[in-house]
């Protein structure tokens, strides 16, 4: 695995986009102090993942973002990456070129991209763990970083070995398997104590089991007696509503009738009615008659009841009563003869209640004619 290039944008005093190719041997970068040359060592210390402000030489982060001049504006973001030529496939990756980048703004939001695929700063680590390539890897020495290995403890020497042998891989995941390891352990003490919780309810357990398996068995039984009480009731029903259907059939055939009778009744009502206005015609015809013969007939009919009442009168020797004035009444307050009201009724039964009244009127109208004749 060769390192290629390296592609820095704004990235502390590179503040224009910038490459620089790496071929094959030592490549040596030289200049006066202040140029930047260290500037590009921190970029790759950068790529690869540090996350110490203060071993890139900064305050912050942030500082290493290019700051601007008096004659240039200060940037928003910078961007690093780092390409590797992995044609013999020492990186277990497919691709013959890698490319690491990583990315940070001002806001504090860094992002970090394999081959322009995001991804995370442990898939770098990971990636590089076999390579001897690393933040904290022999790979990267800074200015004064030999002298502090030589007059380190052996402790620290040993890392840097253990890092140049590839050691510091397995070590790395044999920290993470322990990790794991005592994870399952907290786990297993947790399943422990969740056993033992539920050890103890698993007697109260038991009855409420074995109350639902009696509730199963009750709502089984009542759901087969609900059912027979239904296919009960629907039977019961079905004949229920033939005996109404049966009820509505006569009640039916007895209002046919009834209407059959109605017809018949309207038929006859209406041939009466004819009959009554052929009849109440006829009366009316018959009325006229007796109308104009009442007129021409009713001069003689008065004077012959007149003389027919004056007869009856002379006949049970009936006198009239004449007042000192010659005033005649035969009205039945001024027929004051004794035993004038017996006769009366005496006659009254001989001929009959019809005679009797026209008697009376007869005998109102002579008196009339007689009071006409004295005026």
């Amino acid at each position: 695995m060769n390192f290629k290039r390296i592609e820095m944008a704004g990235f502390k005093s590179f503040a224009d986009r910038l490459e620089i190719d790496f071929d094959s041997g030592i490549t040596a970068i030289v200049g006066p102090n202040g140029c930047g040359k260290s500037n590009v060592a921190d970029s790759v210390r950068w790529v690869l993942g540090e996350q110490s402000s203060k071993t890139l030489r900064g305050s912050s982060m942030q500082d290493v973002i290019f700051k601007g001049t008096a004659s240039r504006k200060s940037l928003s973001y910078c961007e690093v990456s780092l390409v590797f030529d992995n044609s013999d496939h020492t990186l277990n990756m497919e691709y013959d070129e890698i490319i690491i980048t990583r990315k940070l703004y001002r806001s504090g939001e860094s992002e970090y991209a394999i081959n322009r695929t995001p991804c995370r700063l442990k898939d770098v680590v990971n990636l590089l763990h076999d390579s001897g390539v690393g933040r904290d890897g022999y790979s990267i020495i800074g200015q004064g970083k030999v002298a502090e290995i030589v007059n380190s403890k052996p402790e620290n020497r040993r890392a840097i070995f253990e890092e140049a042998a590839g050691i510091a891989k397995f070590k790395s995941r044999k920290i993470e398997a322990e990790r794991k390891l005592e994870r399952v352990h907290d786990h297993l003490t947790r399943l422990s104590d969740i056993a033992s919780e539920l050890e103890r309810q698993l007697g109260p357990m038991r009855k409420q089991a074995e109350d639902a398996r009696k509730c199963l068995a009750l709502k089984d039984e009542l759901r087969v007696l609900e059912v027979n009480a239904y296919l009960v009731q629907c039977e019961t029903a079905n004949s229920r509503r033939q005996e109404v259907r049966d009820k509505i059939q006569a009640i039916q055939e007895e209002l046919t009738l009834k209407e059959q009778q109605l017809q018949s009744c309207n038929q006859k009502y209406d041939n009466s009615m004819e009959q009554i206005q052929k009849i109440d015609a006829d009366i009316a015809k018959i009325h006229e008659k007796v109308v104009e013969l009442s007129k021409v007939y009713d001069a003689s009919a008065n004077k012959i009841i007149n003389i027919a009442i004056l007869g009856l009168i002379e006949s049970e020797n009936i006198k009239l009563y004449k007042k000192p004035d010659n005033e005649i009444s035969v009205s039945h307050s001024l027929l004051i003869r004794e035993g004038f009201y017996k006769k009366l009724e005496e006659f009254r039964e001989k001929y009959g209640i019809s005679i009797y009244r026209l008697v009376n009127i007869a005998i109102k109208n002579v008196i009339d004619e007689e009071k006409e004749k004295k005026s």
